[in-house]
């Protein structure tokens, strides 16, 4: 039996390293976006929308999550030429399967659809095979498990490479317009009947960026890394409209999502939409990646502008990040800025809004460190109230899950990142960073009262952290709305040898 392991485990090794390995990738064909569509439906719609600079970059903020899957669906109807999509998570529920819909819709329409997905969460193989053959949709996987249907086995025998993964997001259509930020695809980031519901952040953007976008993402499209489907499921079979028709009735997509709680046309952004009135702000764009070879290579390019950019604080940085983990270099550079004078603010989950209680286990060991060394350190509660036009629910809570910063009233990032040791070394990131002091300025002085109503702001009090409710004067002395079990998780994962994985 032990000579039998040990022989299924070197196949299954040697069936992943074949998956990703140089040799065969002069059979996998290599395409590029199709560059900036000029006249197409979406190029004439932005280009009627009062702009100053064609070398900036407009942005549309996205904060709610009916507006960010309504944009995405807008991007993809309109779309004319092809649609570029990379995502970390793609799950199998209602927002998904409207927007696979509408993917399909458009291959049908002759719209060339790429999809790369990262690999960690498990799909169903032979339906990505059933949408990949597709003649104008292509589908592949970032760093793929070798062992389909026993990823912990696989993970287990090979967990050096899969332990690297693609966290990036974006959403390009025509080469004219791209979505950037934070969002995954599934119901808790759209604000769609989800037990808990993400408060996340994204950007549309128009300009310059989106051929930066564009680039990126053939860069990863193009890697040693991503492995089209068929190379893992060979028997894919097309589905035929009428199939298609069956899964949009079985799963009622034309019904939840134009009429009742749900109906797109009652959003205000609908409107803006249709009606040629949304409006962008402007300022000087870019897109900032890491390479795909992260994965081997550990080093981020991401983490070295940001780094950059940091140096060149003057007075205030604000950082929004769900997950935490400042360790212990990170902590002290915190407060050796705000020993200088500069003005920093964290805002990060609290325990009982956090989704991964091990990263507050170990997020918990710094922070009384760092509110005695003068950072002012916010935890969103379970509570927050999103102030989404679909979020009543009956979601049991609310977590924090957008990625920003924002530096002296003057330069806002957006995008996958967390402020931890997974996304600096492990995971590849990407974010948009813009120049744009009026919003920036306008979102920080709005973000105290938002804080001061959806958040505990942490306090020292007799050499211990305490949680301050702003908005009703009381104070708690232990993780506030968390349960017993959920601190003790917390407590256990804290000190166990995993920072680095966090």
């Amino acid at each position: 039996m032990a000579r039998f392991i040990v022989i299924l485990a070197y196949a299954v090794w040697l069936s992943g390293c074949a998956a990703i390995s140089p040799s065969n990738q002069d059979q996998k064909i290599v395409s590029w976006h199709v560059g900036y569509q000029s006249g197409s439906a979406l190029a004439n719609y932005f280009e009627q929308l009062p702009h100053s600079d064609a070398s900036l970059t407009g942005f549309l903020p996205l904060g709610q999550g009916e507006d960010a899957l309504l944009a995405r669906l807008a991007l993809i109807e309109s779309a004319q030429s092809s649609l570029d999509l990379q995502y970390y998570i793609y799950r199998s529920d209602e927002t998904s399967h409207l927007l696979s819909w509408r993917l399909y819709q458009a291959a049908q329409r002759g719209v060339r659809v790429r999809l790369l997905l990262d690999d960690m969460q498990k799909r169903n193989d032979h339906h990505m095979a059933a949408l990949n053959a597709h003649p104008n949709v292509e589908i592949r996987l970032f760093n793929p498990h070798q062992y389909r249907d026993a990823r912990l086995f696989a993970m287990v025998s090979d967990f050096g490479r899969l332990n690297h993964r693609m966290h990036n997001k974006s959403l390009t259509a025509d080469s004219v317009a791209s979505i950037v930020g934070g969002r995954n695809i599934g119901n808790e980031y759209f604000s769609f009947e989800s037990n808990v519901e993400f408060g996340d952040f994204d950007l549309l953007l128009y300009g310059d960026a989106v051929q930066q976008t564009a680039d990126q993402f053939d860069l990863y499209w193009n890697s040693l890394y991503a492995v089209p489907i068929e190379w893992i499921v060979d028997d894919g079979k097309q589905p035929d409209d009428r199939l298609i028709a069956q899964a949009v009735a079985k799963h009622q997509l034309e019904q939840k999502f134009t009429q009742g709680r749900y109906d797109f046309t009652q959003l205000p952004l609908y409107q803006q939409l249709t009606q040629g009135e949304i409006e962008l702000w402007w300022g000087k764009g870019e897109i900032w990646y890491d390479s795909p070879d992260k994965v081997a290579t550990q080093k981020s390019q991401l983490v070295d502008n940001l780094a950059e950019l940091l140096k060149t604080v003057d007075h205030s940085i604000v950082v929004i990040s769900p997950y935490f983990v400042p360790t212990e270099s990170g902590t002290k550079a915190l407060i050796a800025a705000a020993q200088r004078g500069i003005d920093v603010t964290i805002v990060t989950n609290s325990l009982a809004s956090n989704d991964v209680f091990a990263v507050h286990g170990w997020y918990s060991k710094y922070r009384q460190s760092l509110v005695e060394g003068g950072v002012t350190l916010w935890e969103v509660k379970s509570s927050a109230d999103l102030q989404s036009k679909w979020s009543i629910t009956g979601s049991s809570h609310s977590s924090l899950h957008a990625k920003v910063v924002l530096v002296d009233n003057h330069v806002l990032v957006v995008g996958s990142m967390n402020w931890d040791p997974r996304s600096g070394q492990l995971n590849t990131e990407m974010a948009a960073v813009i120049e744009q002091p009026e919003y920036v300025a306008q979102t920080t002085a709005s973000l105290t009262a938002a804080l001061e109503e959806n958040a505990y702001k942490i306090v020292n009090i007799d050499n211990d952290v305490a949680w301050q409710d702003v908005s009703n004067g009381i104070t708690y002395h232990s993780e506030p709305d968390a349960s017993m079990w959920r601190r003790i998780g917390a407590w256990f994962s804290g000190i166990l040898p995993i920072e680095q994985q966090l």
